[in-house]
């Protein structure tokens, strides 16, 4: 009998530890965020009201930062609409102070003001919307484009500081993109938006070619898949140029990218995401995104989701350690153009003070004296495509 009540408690024992072990093994991760935007995530967004609560990211995801890390280059370049000037900036040059970026003689590193140049025929008193730094292939050095949504769009010798190239392409430019081979694309934004290529490789000086695209806004080449990814108003797309050169016709390729979601439009800032190849930011309104071009999937569920979704994104540059330059509108309260940036605002990833050392998300606003400053798109400073 007791060898039967013995059998009995090892047998009820060993059932109680089965179910143990399947209790523990039960997945209850909420951390796999989906990172395509459904019906059902747009409605969560669209809730969001520029709270610091990171609903979707965790603190432990800090911990793929090391810190603010002086060894890497944190260099900008910045559109200023009220000199009509392009800046880069070196943030590195500040020593951790970052309000030294407003006095003119510490950080920045490279300036041209379209009214110094004798050769821009921009239209006075025009803001420049946006700058990148590439190297040309067709003038064999390194260059920075841009454009202003008067309609201009030009080419900048960087070294001598002196235009070589200039078009009024008219439709409202708000982005520009230099292929490898030198030739230009430049997204425009007005009536009601258009992609227009420019093969400056064919030693063509003027637009051969455009595609209608709504309000369109970005554009960046993808050394990869070697086509543009394309922000327009609702989310972005991947366009190519057939036959480059004087017969060279861009085309929309269909079926290809992500929308932001049901009722979310007026996509803006469009750049690459510093440190993730194949990532690029993308804002709308008071959204920001990372569009994975890998995945063709748009998401919030990055890290530091509610630190970095600011409303009013104009532009934004990133880098490897986590930091992160934003022009937002209106971030000081003055605001010229009803959609410039009076500063910026930086999001720096850094050790804590005290006892407990830990990394810490730290948020600068650098607002610059009236009159002084005011910008619009910032892009990281890099010939780099990704």
């Amino acid at each position: 009998m007791k060898r039967i009540f013995v059998c009995f408690l090892i047998a009820v024992l060993m059932l109680g530890m089965v179910a143990c072990t399947e209790t523990g093994s039960t997945d209850t991760s909420t951390n796999d965020v989906s990172a395509s935007v459904s019906d059902s995530d747009t409605a969560s967004t669209n809730t969001n009201t520029d709270t610091d609560t990171e609903s979707q990211t965790t603190s432990s995801e800090e911990e793929k930062f090391t810190g603010y890390d002086e060894n890497l280059e944190h260099k900008f370049i910045v559109t200023d609409i009220t000199n009509h000037s392009i800046v880069v900036y070196d943030l590195n040059k500040c020593n951790g102070n970052y309000q030294l970026l407003k006095d003119d003689k510490v950080a920045i590193i490279w300036e041209w003001d379209a009214d110094d140049d004798p050769k821009c025929k921009m239209k006075p008193n025009a803001g420049i919307d946006a700058a990148k730094y590439r190297y040309s292939a067709y003038y064999k050095r390194d260059v920075i484009i841009a454009c202003s949504s008067n309609g201009w769009a030009g080419v900048i010798d960087y070294e001598a500081k002196s235009l070589l190239w200039e078009y009024n392409i008219g439709k409202g430019p708000h982005s520009v993109e230099m292929l490898p081979n030198g030739d230009l694309i430049v997204a425009c934004s007005s009536d009601p938006g258009a992609l227009v290529y420019v093969p400056l490789s064919a030693g063509i000086t003027y637009p051969v070619s455009w595609i209608p695209s709504l309000y369109c806004h970005g554009v960046s080449w993808d050394p990869v898949n070697e086509w543009l990814w394309v922000l327009e108003d609702n989310g972005v797309y991947a366009a190519t140029v057939m036959n480059p050169g004087k017969d060279g016709k861009i085309t929309r390729l269909g079926g290809t990218g992500a929308l932001f979601g049901a009722g979310i439009a007026g996509g803006h800032a469009f750049s690459p995401v510093g440190g993730e190849p194949g990532k690029y930011w993308a804002s709308s309104g008071s959204f920001l995104f990372q569009f994975d071009a890998e995945t063709e999937t748009m998401s919030r569920s990055y890290t530091r989701f509610a630190k970095l979704t600011k409303s009013g994104i104009k532009g934004i540059a990133s880098f490897a350690d986590g930091t992160v330059i934003q022009t937002v509108a209106g971030i000081g309260g003055k605001d010229t153009y009803g959609w410039s940036s009076d500063g910026f605002r930086i999001v720096t990833v850094e050790m804590s003070e005290g006892r407990v050392k830990q990394l810490v998300t730290k948020e600068t606003k650098v607002i610059f004296p009236a009159s002084h400053r005011e910008f619009y798109k910032v892009q990281p400073f890099t010939k780099s495509y990704q």
